[in-house]
């Protein structure tokens, strides 16, 4: 590998680093505190462990509103005790204990996960029509007397008062949710946060701690205490939460009697939750933030230094890219830019989204917008450099190339040349020769002024009206090319343009449209007898083949007449009779296309009453269409349309049309067929439903050996479509199919005759 890849192989890597330790600093919980955070912040000064503190006092407060709520005399969740009591009317009142509450809960689609959050949430607008096994109504509002984990609450009319079961069983089970995450979460596990609340001088305790001293306590690292005998806190935490104090009192059972709390957090983290865990993070957050620091400064300055190694590079390896104009090669990076761009938002950045958190979107969005514009500029750069470093910036850049086309324009003599110094010289010619005149007019008017006067002007009318002969002559002749051009593209190919009419540069273009013109015929005439030799050859290859079918289809049929009673030979008798005439078909319909085509058909043109033909030919299809459930919906005119047409090939027309209809339609369906009266033409359609998908195009569908059945299951040619347009053509109608769908539609329209 040489030095140059072995460069650019370095730049990349670099780019990685960089973007890796950019990446790392970004995405940092800690990202905006400042260079040197680190070393002025630990974790418990950090808001995290504030607000972990403030999440644990909430739990505990939690703890010590619902022990005695849901707990025995022996610690234990007692499922039996009364949570709630309804007014029974004149009847006694009824109790729901914390057991029934949680089954309503359940049937109601609410209950506790692994974590203890309740799942499901609660929405007075959403109503279940479930039942308890007592038949009561959980949506029904009931009275309450009294709930037993809200006992303070006032009742407030009519909001408070009344609540449904449905109601009642959520709010217990979110209480018991509060409870569980406290117990499981700072009193059972060992946990480095330790609490101690007293109120009632020590006779009602919650404590985490066992028999652990207060001044113990303060001994394991941060730590807060508050006793209402005192109105200042007690603590080294730096932030302590607000609402601490009323938190205690409002959890006093006893107003007025004396309480207090002691809170510590063992700072050495003996015990696996959630101080442990955050101080761990933050410790890594700290040493990922060092890192990234350090990969960004190794990486930008290896890119730095890599990409003034490549500038200063003398070697040079011009590729294809670089041959290009710098102004195309400028377009063409922006379009890739755009295009990458276009990608990146599409594709791109929902692949990172696989791989990224939500929270990170937004920057690797950026990120990989800064990378795909990054790629396309450095590219651009080398390729702008290589250029100017083989000295081909500006010899082949857009801007010299033009530059020298505006000098050829004035070193080679054609028209708009010729047109532009012809009016300048007009220009030069009539300024000077006004300037002249008004020049004498201002002297003393003298008989030699005047006649140098008349003289001037008549020159000035001379020199006009040769101007103006030139611009005619030239006008003339562009006219009669353009005339020619025309012609030609109308179908004249064999048009010559009177070459003595033209001069100059006007001449040599007639030249080239004879040429053109000559050219265009011969090729015409090429395209003609390569026609007609492929009719001739079709018809002649048809014929051969008749010869040998005939005898075929005669053998055949004198087998036949043996009466042969082998099952088996029978079969085979049946296919090659079947096959034998569909071969004998598709040999006649090719002949018939052939000379459709080509034209040569002799035509009986006679006068043909339309609507009884298309009569007639619904009633020899009729029978035929119900072996396939088809039936044939008709709207006809109720007076008789003549049209000029051969009755025999407009019957082969029809014919064709209404096989096409038999053979592919769907089954048990409608096949329509309209003749209507249409200004002065008489416009007959026959259209169904396909029975296969028509993935295919109008157009298509009339050329030979194409059909509906892409999978050609049927018995088809595929030549009856072009075989009807052909011959309609010849008669003077028009022939169209349309496709909407799985709608197929025939439109056969000729002149109706003038009576």
């Amino acid at each position: 590998m040489d030095k140059k890849r072995k460069a650019v192989l370095l730049h990349i890597i670099c780019l990685i680093l960089a973007v890796t330790g950019i990446s790392m600093l970004y995405l940092n919980p800690h990202f905006g505190k400042g260079l040197f955070w680190f070393n002025s912040e630990s974790y418990e000064t950090s808001p995290g462990f504030s607000l972990q503190l403030q999440t644990d006092i909430d739990m505990i407060f939690d703890y010590i509103t619902y022990k005695d709520v849901f707990e025995d005399d022996h610690g234990v969740v007692d499922l039996s005790r009364s949570m709630v009591s309804i007014d029974g009317g004149p009847s006694a009142d009824q109790e729901y204990s914390l057991e029934s509450l949680i089954h309503y809960a359940k049937n109601c689609g609410y209950y506790l996960n692994d974590n203890f959050d309740v799942v499901g949430e609660f929405s007075k607008e959403n109503t279940s029509a479930d039942d308890d096994d007592d038949g009561d109504d959980l949506d029904q509002p009931q009275r309450i007397n009294w709930r037993a984990y809200q006992p303070d609450t006032p009742y407030q009319e009519p909001g408070d008062a009344y609540a449904s079961l449905k109601q009642i069983s959520y709010e217990a089970l979110t209480c018991l949710s509060k409870y569980y995450k406290a117990y499981y979460t700072l009193i059972k596990p060992e946990t480095n946060l330790h609490f101690t609340v007293s109120y009632a001088a020590g006779d009602d305790t919650f404590t985490n701690s066992g028999n652990m001293s207060l001044e113990k306590m303060k001994t394991l690292g941060r730590y807060v205490y508050y006793s209402s005998e005192t109105i200042f806190l007690d603590t080294n935490i730096a932030s302590v939460p607000d609402n601490l104090a009323t938190l205690l009192s409002q959890n006093n059972p006893t107003v007025g009697e004396a309480h207090y709390m002691m809170l510590a957090i063992d700072t050495s983290y003996p015990y696996h939750d959630a101080y442990s865990t955050a101080s761990h993070r933050y410790f890594l957050a700290q040493c990922f933030y060092i890192a990234g620091m350090i990969l960004m400064l190794i990486g930008a300055a290896g890119c730095l230094g890599t990409l003034v190694w490549l500038t200063l590079d003398k070697q040079l390896d011009l590729n294809a890219a670089d041959q290009i104009p710098a102004e195309y090669s400028i377009i063409l990076s922006v379009l890739i830019l755009l295009v990458g761009l276009f990608l990146g938002k599409h594709i791109l950045f929902r692949l990172l989204h696989l791989v990224t958190r939500e929270s990170s979107w937004t920057y690797t969005n950026r990120m990989a917008t800064a990378l795909i514009i990054y790629s396309v500029v450095i590219l651009e750069y080398f390729s702008l450099l290589k250029r100017f470093k083989a000295r081909t910036l500006w010899s082949g850049s857009l801007i010299k190339h033009y530059t020298d086309e505006i000098s050829l324009y004035f070193t080679y003599h054609k028209f708009t040349t010729r047109l532009i110094w012809s009016y300048v010289a007009y220009l030069v010619c009539n300024l000077s020769l006004l300037g002249i005149i008004y020049e004498i007019s201002s002297q003393e008017p003298t008989w030699t002024n005047r006649i140098t006067v008349i003289g001037i002007i008549l020159l000035l009318i001379l020199v006009d009206f040769w101007v103006f002969h030139r611009l005619f002559k030239n006008a003339l002749q562009t006219d009669m090319i353009t005339d020619a051009v025309h012609k030609i593209s109308d179908g004249d190919t064999s048009y010559q343009v009177d070459l003595s009419q033209f001069s100059g540069k006007e001449l040599a273009l007639a030249q080239s449209l004879n040429s053109i013109s000559v050219g265009l015929d011969r090729a015409i005439q090429e395209q003609v007898k390569s026609e007609r030799l492929k009719a001739d050859l079709i018809t002649n290859v048809s014929h051969d083949i008749k010869t040998p079918l005939t005898s075929i289809i005669n053998y055949v049929d004198l087998i036949k007449r043996e009466k042969i009673d082998h099952p088996k030979l029978q079969e085979y008798l049946a296919i090659l009779d079947q096959k034998s005439q569909r071969l004998k078909t598709l040999t006649e319909d090719l002949v018939e296309a052939s000379k459709a085509s080509s034209g040569n058909v002799q035509l009986e043109i006679n006068d043909i009453d339309f609507v009884e033909m298309i009569q007639q030919t619904n009633g020899e299809f009729e029978e035929k269409f119900s072996l396939r459930s088809l039936e044939i919906i008709t709207n006809f005119p109720d007076e008789s349309l003549i049209i000029e047409s051969d009755g025999r090939r407009l019957w082969r027309v029809l014919e064709n049309l209404y096989n096409n209809a038999f053979k592919y339609a769907m089954e048990h369906s409608r096949v329509y067929v309209d003749v209507i009266h249409e200004d002065s033409n008489v416009v007959f359609s026959i259209k169904n439903v396909s029975d296969k998908p028509l993935n295919i195009s109008p157009d298509e569908l009339t050329e030979r050996f194409v059909r509906g059945d892409v999978s050609r299951t049927t018995e088809g040619s595929g030549l009856g479509l072009s075989i009807a347009k052909s011959l309609t053509t010849l008669m003077g109608g028009t022939f169209t199919i349309v496709i909407d769908g799985d709608l197929f539609k025939a439109l056969v329209s000729f002149p109706i005759k003038n009576q």
